[in-house]
Parts: C-alpha cells; sequence; structure tokens
C-alpha cells in the first residue's frame, strides 16, 4: 500500500500501478535475490555440490511465486526441498544447521505469502510441515553425521520456530483485518443503497399523501357540484346540464387515472411500471408474434374504431386480458386452436377468447407451484375499470374467456345489470380456486348453480365499486384501488 502511494505521485492517473501487480513485482524480485544468495551460500559455506544445490534453490526460492498462484502446491514444493538441501553437504560445525540463514528467510517469506493469501489452515500447514521436515532432516543427518551435535540442531530448529511463527501470527492479523474492512466497506454500500432507496419510497409517499390529501378531494368536490348540479338548479337549459355531466365525467376520469398514479408511487417495486404501458390497439401486434412463433391464433373484430371513447386504464386492462388468456391457451393447451373475438360496439368493450383441448398442458404448465394466478389477476384487472370476468369449459372440452368492460366511467354504472353470457359466453364459470386448461368439462351438476352464485356477487361488486354517488369518488377510495394496482401488476409479472 504505501509503495503504491509512492509510486502513484509521480504516475499520471491512466498508468498507476496496481497492488496486485506490485505485490507480484516485490515476490519476483525476492525471489531471484534469494536464488543468487541461498545458492551461494549452500556451496560456498555449506560445500555443497553446485549443480544440485542450485537445482534445490531454484525449487525452493520458485515456491515463492508458485504460493501466490497455488498456495498449498508451493506449500508442498518448498517444504520438500527445505528437507533435502541441508543433507547435500558435509556437516561443519559452527555454521546454523540444518536452516541456513538464507533458507530459513526464505521458508519464512513463503509462510508469510501463503499467511496473507490463504486460509489460515494452509498457513499453518506450512508452518508445522516446515518444522516437521527440519526435524526429519536433524535426525537423518545425525546418524550420517555422528559428529553433529544434537543440541545445536534442536536449537537453530527452535529458533526457526519462534521466527516463522511469529511472521504467521503477523500474517493472519493483516489478513483477518483487511476481511474485516472488506465487509465493513459492504456494509456501507449496502447501508447507502437503502438509505437511499428508503429516501425515494419516502419521497414517493409524501407525493402520493398529497395527492390523496389536495388533488384527489379537489376533484371529489368538481364531481359532487357537477353531479348534483342538474338537481339543484332543475330549471337550467339542456346545453348546460350536459356541459355540467361532461365536466363530472372528466373528473371521475381523472380520479380514475389518478387511483393508477397513486398505486405505483406506493408500490416499493413500481419500477417495472416506469416503461410505456401498452394500448388495446396493440393487440393485433400480440398476435402476430404469436402467429409468427408457430401458434395457430386468428382474430377476429367487430364494431366501430376505438378512439376517444376507451380510456387508457380499460385500453391497458383489454390489452393484459388477452395477453393472458393467449398466454394460458398456450400453456394448457398446446397445439390448440385459438381464436380472439373482439366487438367494440355500444358502451362497452367485448373480449372473448376461445381455444380447443389440443394436446394437454406443457410441461412447464404441470410443475408450476403458483397456481390460479394468471385467471385471479384477470378477474381484478376486469373490475378494477368497472367491467366483469367470465370464464368456463365448453362442451367440447376446450376452454373460454369472455370478459365485457365499459369504455368510460358512466357506462360503469350500467355493467353491473349486463352479463356477458348475453354476448355469445359460456354460461358456465370456473371458480378463482380451479385451474385454467384444457380437459373434460366438469361433471359436478352443481357447479351451474355455484358459478351463477358467483357471477352475482362478481356484478354486486362491479355495480358498488363503480357507483357515481359521492362516496364513490371520496379519497377513501383511492387507497383501496392502490392497493387492487399492485395486485394486478403481481398477477401479471
Amino acid at each position: 500500500m504505501l509503495l503504491s502511494k509512492l509510486f502513484d505521485r509521480f504516475l499520471p492517473a491512466d498508468r498507476r500501478f496496481n497492488p496486485e501487480a506490485l505485490a507480484w513485482i516485490a515476490v519476483i524480485f525476492t525471489a531471484i535475490v534469494m536464488l543468487a544468495v541461498e545458492s551461494s551460500i549452500a556451496v560456498g559455506v555449506h560445500e555443497a555440490p553446485v549443480a544440485l544445490a542450485f537445482i534445490i534453490t531454484v525449487i525452493h526460492a520458485g515456491s515463492m511465486p508458485l504460493s501466490m498462484l497455488r498456495p498449498l502446491f508451493g506449500v508442498i514444493v518448498s517444504a520438500i526441498a527445505c528437507g533435502v538441501l541441508p543433507l547435500l553437504g558435509p556437516y561443519l560445525a559452527g555454521n546454523p544447521w540444518p536452516w541456513m540463514v538464507p533458507m530459513m528467510i526464505t521458508q519464512i517469506l513463503i509462510i508469510l505469502i501463503v499467511g496473507l493469501r490463504a486460509h489460515w489452515g494452509v498457513a499453518l500447514a506450512a508452518l508445522l510441515a516446515s518444522i516437521a521436515v527440519s526435524a526429519a532432516a536433524a535426525v537423518i543427518g545425525h546418524f550420517q553425521y555422528p559428529e553433529s551435535r544434537s543440541e545445536s540442531s534442536i536449537v537453530n530448529i527452535v529458533i526457526f520456530s519462534c521466527i516463522a511463527g511469529g511472521f504467521y501470527v503477523a500474517a493472519i492479523i493483516v489478513q483477518q483485518w483487511h476481511l474485516i474492512r472488506s465487509q465493513l466497506l459492504q456494509e456501507q454500500e449496502n447501508t447507502a443503497e437503502e438509505h437511499s432507496k428508503r429516501v425515494v419510497v419516502e419521497e414517493k409517499t409524501r407525493i402520493a399523501r398529497e395527492l390523496h390529501d389536495i388533488v384527489a378531494h379537489s376533484m371529489s368536490i368538481i364531481n359532487i357540484q357537477a353531479s348534483s348540479a342538474p338537481f339543484r338548479h332543475p330549471n337550467i337549459d339542456p346545453d348546460v346540464e350536459r356541459e355540467f355531466e361532461d365536466i363530472s365525467v372528466s373528473a371521475r376520469n381523472a380520479l380514475t387515472e389518478m387511483r393508477g398514479l397513486l398505486g405505483v408511487l406506493r408500490n416499493e417495486e413500481s419500477n417495472q411500471q416506469l416503461a410505456p404501458q401498452p394500448k388495446f390497439s396493440e393487440v393485433e401486434g400480440l398476435v402476430k408474434k404469436a402467429q409468427q412463433a408457430g401458434v395457430n391464433v386468428t382474430m377476429e373484430r367487430s364494431g366501430g374504431p376505438l378512439d376517444r371513447s376507451l380510456r387508457d386504464s380499460t385500453g391497458l386492462a383489454g390489452y393484459r386480458i388477452v395477453q393472458e388468456a393467449l398466454s394460458n391457451a398456450i400453456r394448457h393447451a398446446t397445439e390448440s386452436q385459438i381464436h380472439i373475438k373482439i366487438d367494440s360496439g355500444g358502451t362497452a368493450l367485448w373480449i372473448n377468447v376461445f381455444n380447443t383441448a389440443g394436446k394437454g398442458p406443457s410441461e412447464a404448465a404441470k410443475n408450476e407451484v403458483h397456481r390460479h394466478q394468471g385467471l385471479i389477476g384477470m378477474r381484478e384487472r376486469a373490475s378494477s375499470v368497472g367491467g366483469e370476468l367470465r370464464t368456463g369449459w365448453t362442451g367440447s372440452g376446450g376452454f373460454e374467456v369472455a370478459a365485457v368492460l365499459p369504455l368510460s366511467v358512466a357506462d360503469a354504472r350500467k355493467s353491473g345489470t349486463d352479463k356477458p353470457g348475453s354476448h355469445e359466453t359460456d354460461d358456465r364459470e370456473v371458480s378463482a380456486d380451479q385451474d385454467i386448461g384444457p380437459g373434460p368439462a366438469p361433471a359436478d351438476p352443481d357447479l351451474a348453480h355455484s358459478d351463477a352464485s358467483t357471477s352475482t356477487n362478481t356484478t354486486t361488486d362491479t355495480g358498488a365499486a363503480t357507483d357515481s354517488s359521492a362516496e364513490d369518488v371520496t379519497v377513501a377510495e383511492a387507497d383501496n384501488t392502490a392497493g387492487q394496482s399492485q395486485g394486478d401488476e403481481r398477477s401479471n409479472a
């Protein structure tokens, strides 16, 4: 670190040394120096054969850079060299043995490198292996050189053990300090990231609260005043009455869009909603992509063009319903024929998706853990815009999804009295707990009664949810719809 800072002061920013590169340079330079010193001492002082001494010292000094790459392999090679080198020459009284000073320094540096770069257990194994090999060399030398003194060998080994043990402890302390420092920095980064996310969430919540308390309240008052104006002033002109009705419709549309905005602001995982939402006019592109992928799907459209009469929220709900129904048919009825019928005549948008039995569900559909989420999501999307959705088996074993979505807020009040079954839909409805997929039609005779009850409840809930009274446009309803918007996004993730 000190060398890195020293070089960084004299080098440009784009050519400064990497600490890892500096470590390699220092290790290689030290290995070359120790090779020269150790080989010369082994030959000149301990009278070892030149060729063998040079080969062993090359192996021993080369263990230093080898320990940078393969610590365990470097420990094994260095330990073998330490056991062989003392036995090459004759025993000379007065010289340190079995650890020559250069050999001792080289082995201590290897233990230091392993302690800094590898697990502490590998460094401990290097220390113990060095002591054991030197002790074995001393025992062999005692029988090979009877004139050798055991006391001097023991003192030599003890000195090496103390010095090497101290460097081992220092290396482990530095390694653990570096590890703790890295973990601390990582925790600081995580804390800073969580703090920034929390600040964003709090700001979004504050904005949502302001919209909820100020804008939504004001729009509700405008809606109530415009809706009640013809009753408070019964003698106004028809043109003025229509003007008040347009104001009321615009206020309700603004409230509906604001509920969706509140749902985005109050959802902490709403980053996926920042992308542009698809429009209902993009259904044709969805069908073309499925056809290009080999899916046997056809689409039929009737009725007038959908221009300004279709709200953005209704268009998004219709697109998602078609997308989910098409996806369910592909997954649960492989190689089936799928027909999509869209009718925009009148005051509602009629969507009908039918598929034949096909060859049964795919392997991915059989192994699904979270089932029925698509069906629940489609129902919630339809009800969120004041519409209704029904699903059911056909007599031929196929499956049908039928949805009715009002084109405007004013028409949503009337959707509670309409039934999708009157627009060429199947009267048999499956509950939200039943899986989507082809197969034999349910044989339970009570199913029709249960489905009719479910449809009645859905109609009642829809009518209540889209009532244009003052309670329907109050600020509390914005909170409920925001939570429902989050459920819609999860069901279509």
